[in-house]
């Protein structure tokens, strides 16, 4: 292990504490004349530019301290001027030469929100208890819309009656506590309204029926049809 100290102040210390002492006992040390005087001198140079950099660094946080100050200020008063300038120009009969004249660029006007996108994976869930259907859906990108149910009765030969509005939910679920009785089944479609705009719609078609083997809803969608037969009774679910 080295005994000359790693660290700078330790090291000025270490030596400054020995000089005197080495410099006394130079001929017991064996330390020549020559040798002792060199070593003072590297311990004058080290102890000056230590000084002057631990001084420069002192300097240079407080001209650091200082610029920042500095720099803020000045960010706020050109903030305030740019303020005073946009509220010229929103008064002014000509904006743009108002902000050619400060070399400043117009306000960009905002963006438009997009329609939002249509809802996916729309499913349900039939209670033969109460008769209600319990629609569910995903969604993205879809903050701040708003859900419109619409439903069509479909008779027994199949015919689609007129399609009227239901309900709507702000939720990305809806219960249908009004399914007609005696239908052969009904139509929902679903689509997503944000402000003005509405996403494409959503169609989830279920027929009811009846087999040996209990109740049998059937759901008809463009990808095909898929069947859920209950025999007890309860809850069926399908899906688009």
């Amino acid at each position: 292990m080295s005994i000359v100290p790693d660290k700078i102040e330790a090291l000025l210390t270490f030596v400054n504490d020995r000089s005197a002492q080495w410099e006394d006992q130079s001929t017991l040390l064996q330390i020549t004349p020559t040798e002792m005087t060199h070593w003072q001198n590297a311990i004058t140079a080290a102890s000056a530019s230590f000084d002057a950099a631990s001084k420069a660094r002192a300097n240079a946080k407080a001209a650091t301290l200082t610029q920042t100050a500095n720099i803020t200020a000045l960010r706020r008063s050109t903030a305030r001027l740019i303020a005073a300038i946009r509220l010229t120009a929103e008064r002014s009969s000509n904006p743009d030469s108002i902000y050619a004249a400060a070399l400043l660029p117009p306000p960009e006007s905002p963006s438009a929100r997009p329609a939002p996108e249509a809802p996916t994976d729309l499913k349900a869930t039939l209670d033969f208890a109460t008769g209600q259907v319990t629609l569910r859906w995903k969604a993205r990108n879809n903050e701040g819309s708003v859900y419109l149910v619409s439903r069509a009765s479909i008779a027994a030969n199949g015919a689609v009656g007129p399609t009227v509005a239901i309900g709507s939910s702000g939720k990305k679920s809806f219960v249908d506590e009004s399914v007609p009785a005696g239908v052969a089944g009904v139509q929902y479609t679903l689509r997503a309204q944000r402000g003005g705009l509405f996403s494409p719609v959503v169609t989830l078609t279920v027929r009811f029926g009846a087999g040996a083997g209990g109740i049998t809803v059937v759901t008809s969608t463009e990808q095909g049809e898929q069947n859920a037969t209950q025999q007890n009774g309860g809850r069926v679910k399908f899906a688009a």
